[in-house]
């Protein structure tokens, strides 16, 4: 077994890699001859690999890893929030007194490319882009791991105590906005589980983590993506490791 990682310095990689026991393959070099490949976030393999099983084939990656094509995909799987490649379209939303986030990149990450537009904001401030969803208020945001379409960790989005209120993006709920993981005494109902499971099977994955918020009016969970290379430190990175070594 060797991990394909999109990135040689990928830390998630590296930590996998050393908590399996095994090796990282290098993105380019002679034919490497492995029973099993772990594709870690790549969206292409640059070299030429003899194996008889890949997880995560780097055409479903190249999927998931956009943002655009992954909602195509989704859309009547899953729910999710209601998008549009149109910018007049999104207009039309700010006028019925919607929140649009626009995304400018695709394939960003950590909150890249999103520009959040309000109902009362100069109409100007809506920058072309290649997405645009309606903003949907969340109670909650949660990180839901997927392995060989079962469970195997949660996560909750949760206010990092130590940094100042006026530093906290409750609509963008990343690390640089204030937020951080928690993993103890999580639970996510049935619904959302069945989300998460479907949205990896839908794009092709074999493994994935799940972002997914909760609107408790609603009682609806909506996915927003599905990560191939997720941060692993701690209990997750644990979970991980045991899923795969079950997996082989």
């Amino acid at each position: 077994m060797h991990i394909y990682p999109y990135n040689s310095n990928s830390e998630s990689s590296k930590a996998l890699a050393t908590g399996l026991g095994i090796k990282r393959a290098k993105r380019v070099g002679a034919l490497l001859k492995t029973d099993t490949l772990i594709n870690w976030g790549s969206s292409s393999i640059d070299r030429e690999i003899e194996t008889t099983l890949i997880l995560n084939e780097p055409e479903a990656v190249a999927i998931a890893s956009n943002k655009l094509e992954t909602f195509k995909i989704l859309d009547k799987v899953v729910a999710i929030p209601l998008f549009t490649e149109s910018r007049e379209e999104a207009l039309k939303w700010l006028a019925e007194g919607a929140t649009v986030v626009a995304r400018t990149v695709l394939t960003g990450h950590s909150g890249k490319g999103i520009v959040i537009v309000n109902p009362d904001d100069n109409n100007d401030e809506l920058p072309m882009a290649k997405l645009y969803t309606k903003y949907i208020p969340k109670t909650e945001e949660y990180r839901i791991h997927v392995v060989n379409g079962k469970i195997i960790h949660s996560q909750r989005k949760a206010r990092n105590k130590d940094v100042p209120d006026d530093q906290v993006n409750w609509k963008v709920r990343n690390h640089s906005n204030g937020f951080i993981f928690a993993h103890v005494d999580i639970v996510v109902n049935d619904k959302g589980e069945q989300a998460a499971i479907s949205a990896v099977k839908a794009l092709g994955l074999d493994f994935g983590a799940v972002d997914l918020i909760y609107n408790r009016v609603k009682n609806m969970f909506y996915v927003l993506e599905v990560n191939t290379a997720c941060g692993l430190e701690g209990e997750t990175l644990k979970r991980y490791v045991q899923a795969f070594k079950e997996l082989t």
